[in-house]
């Protein structure tokens, strides 16, 4: 049996009623069991305390640990990838570190007390299409981009006057008007600060669109300058005309420096790599009379061109690697010639021929081996084997006559005999003359026989062969003699 029993002080029918309001006393509960105490309420909150104190324990260690994960998360933001083709710089409340960061993974401050700022290094390309050409129809520019067509494609159309408002064209320095197609290639440099500073504008276009302004801007510059500097056909021939100072740049490398020179100027970081100009053309009402004068222009350089490569070859082929060194020495030595300086022409004559026999010279102070080859060294050589055979011809006929003169003296009918006896078998061994044999013991004999047809057109023939290749290496002979003893021989100097 279970008993409950109350008691609280101070209350209407409590002992302290009697005597006025007493101080109140908190009130208590106690629980009996057959008559055994039980706890009270306090105690019986204690294991709920305790449990709440283990969730809100649980709880902020998870809260502290997710608030470490985000900070951490935070911190590592910062890591970021630049790319092959690009290069960074980090920031530290907005002030730019000076180390470039090259390709690869780079940490910083996260945002917002930090960032790395990523430039784009490979070249962009920029195509001054209209700025400086006649407006064209889609057709007429096919036209023009098809290689068999190009420029020439445009010589029977269009207006005879300009649109300023829709057409583009350059004035040059002597008063003509020409139109040009460039091609520019630019990188942003990572040598200068400006690369990785964001353009601003009011009109909130991006840093890209704003680059190509600033660039395009600088090309037009460039351009104009450089055509208002030089004739027409220097800038449609791309070269400077005969008589300028030695040295001036082409139009597109003019125009290139000047637009390279404007963005060094801004500071705007920009770095031209490539600018040509594939496109120059006259206008078009006269492109086909300026097409005629470069095509004759291109045609006289050609054979300039063709008639030096068969002189640099004549050359070469007469005197070998020594052929400009005997140019300079016989002008030298004509010079001498008109000058009336004989002794001195001389001196050249001999350093001449010494070149020609490959002989070791010294022209000015300098010490040469020549290396003469060719038709020189071969006429040398055949006169030298010429004078050797005349020669030796010489010295064999004289030891022959001396032999001779010596089997005469010691037996004249012996000598006689033999020679008469090597003229005859010389006589019958030629191949015009016909040998009849006869039988011994006759007196006189008479035969009348005509000669063999056949036999006498082959001997005709031969005959005639073998003079024409003497007379033709005779002639040869003469005229290789006559030329090297009017140029080289001390009576031809004198």
């Amino acid at each position: 049996m279970s008993t409950i029993t109350t008691d609280s002080s101070g209350g209407p029918g409590g002992a302290g009623g009697a005597g006025g309001r007493q101080r109140a006393r908190p009130a208590s509960v106690t629980l009996r069991q057959d008559g055994a105490r039980v706890q009270s309420v306090s105690e019986l909150m204690d294991p709920a305390n305790k449990s709440l104190a283990d969730a809100l324990r649980i709880a902020y260690r998870l809260l502290m640990l997710a608030i470490i994960v985000m900070i951490g998360l935070f911190a590592f933001s910062g890591v970021q990838q630049v790319a092959e083709t690009e290069r960074g710089v980090r920031t530290t409340f907005g002030r730019l570190d000076d180390r470039v960061l090259e390709p690869g993974l780079h940490f910083s401050w996260p945002q917002p007390i930090g960032d790395v700022i990523k430039v784009e290094t490979s070249d962009q390309k920029i195509d001054e299409k209209k700025a400086f050409f006649p407006n064209l129809s889609d057709a007429e520019d096919r036209q023009l981009a098809d290689p068999q067509q190009g420029v020439q494609s445009l010589a029977d159309g269009g207006r005879d006057t300009l649109d300023p408002d829709n057409d583009g064209m350059l004035l040059t320095g002597d008063g003509f008007i020409v139109h040009v197609r460039c091609e520019v290639t630019y990188r942003r440099s990572t040598q200068s600060d400006r690369t990785f500073r964001t353009i601003a504008t009011d009109s909130g276009t991006t840093r890209d669109a704003v680059e190509r302004q600033i660039v395009s801007a600088a090309i037009r510059r460039g351009v104009t300058l450089a055509a208002s500097q030089r004739t027409i056909d220097e800038v449609l021939t791309d070269r400077p005309d005969t008589g300028r100072p030695a040295g001036m740049a082409q139009f597109t490398e003019a125009a290139r420096v000047e637009a390279q020179r404007m963005l060094t100027e801004l500071d705007a970081g920009l770095e031209i790599q490539t600018f040509t100009a594939p496109v120059k053309m006259a206008p078009r009402r006269v492109i086909r009379e300026f097409n005629a004068v470069q095509s004759a222009q291109s045609e006289a350089a050609k054979t300039r061109q063709e008639a030096e490569a068969i002189a640099r070859q004549t050359l070469t082929n007469v005197a070998g690697d020594a052929a400009p060194l005997l140019l300079a020495q016989i002008d030298r030595y004509e010079k001498h010639l008109a000058e009336n300086r004989t002794a001195e022409a001389e001196a050249t004559l001999g350093v001449i021929q010494d070149i020609m026999l490959r002989r070791p010279v010294t022209i000015d102070g300098e010490r040469i081996t020549p290396g003469t080859s060719g038709e020189v060294a071969k006429l040398l050589a055949d006169a030298e084997q010429y004078r050797s055979s005349i020669v030796a011809r010489a010295q064999s006929d004289a030891t022959s006559f001396r032999a001779k003169l010596a089997t005469y003296k010691a037996n004249p009918q012996v000598f006689l005999t033999a020679e008469w006896a090597d003229a005859l078998g010389t006589l019958l061994a030629r191949e015009n003359v016909q040998t009849i044999v006869l039988p011994p013991g006759m007196q006189s004999t008479v035969v009348r026989i005509n000669r063999d047809p056949n036999v006498e057109k082959q001997i005709v023939a031969k005959l005639q062969e073998a003079e024409a290749l003497k007379a033709q290496e005779e002639r040869r002979a003469k005229r290789e003699r006559e030329i090297f003893e009017r140029r080289f021989s001390p009576e031809a100097v004198q």
